[in-house]
């Protein structure tokens, strides 16, 4: 009973079917599922109706709070975060190395692993809400940055191409486009701005 609940369990609210695309809310409830797989396995007091509730109860939970991270900018915030830029140019930001618990060490072992010699060989270097080290070297071609997605504008990364707003609403009056909402994802990528607009 309690093997096939949590198969609908995994196979209905959303849980994520390999665990590198698991956010953090994933694995932590998937943790409590297996407290309550385990306590109602080893538990003969526990009755079944009960446990389907509890697990129903988490099940919801789970749900609406990957609805919220996947399709709010606050959500994907809190539940995944943002990548944290550390070099810009040549120049280390001291204080977000010191926020995130990245030693020069640390930061000289990422460099050799992508076959960087030289800081200043760097246009800019970030921590990616994975962990993940990403380094874009001087000259070479940059990554689009995701500016809109699902109709969310992310002020983050308007902030790392230096425009705004206002910038952006210019630029989708200019192409037409009235309501946010339209846009699946907007994307800045050498020096334009890309939009793909979602199926109605």
């Amino acid at each position: 009973m309690a093997i096939f609940v949590a198969v609908i369990y995994l196979r209905f609210f959303g849980v994520s079917g390999a665990l590198k695309q698991m956010t953090p809310l994933d694995i932590i409830v998937n943790f409590l599922l297996s407290a309550i797989l385990s306590d109602f396995i080893l538990d003969k007091h526990i009755g079944v109706l009960d446990f389907v509730v509890v697990v129903m109860i988490y099940g919801a939970l789970l749900y609406v709070l990957n609805r919220l991270t996947f399709n709010t900018n606050i959500g994907r915030r809190i539940f995944i975060g943002t990548p944290r830029i550390i070099i810009q140019n040549g120049k280390i930001d001291e204080e977000m190395m010191s926020r995130l618990h990245i030693s020069a060490h640390d930061l000289a072992l990422a460099m050799r692993g992508q076959g960087v010699r030289s800081i200043k060989d760097i246009e800019m270097a970030q921590i990616e809400p994975n962990g993940d080290f990403t380094i874009v070297k001087k000259g070479a071609k940059k990554y689009s940055v995701v500016i809109i997605d699902n109709g969310d504008v992310d002020r983050d990364a308007l902030a790392k191409i230096h425009r705004s707003q206002t910038w952006l609403k210019k630029e989708l009056k200019k192409k037409k486009i009235r309501d946010i909402d339209e846009i699946l994802i907007a994307q800045w990528h050498n020096n334009r701005l890309q939009i793909v607009k979602k199926n109605t």
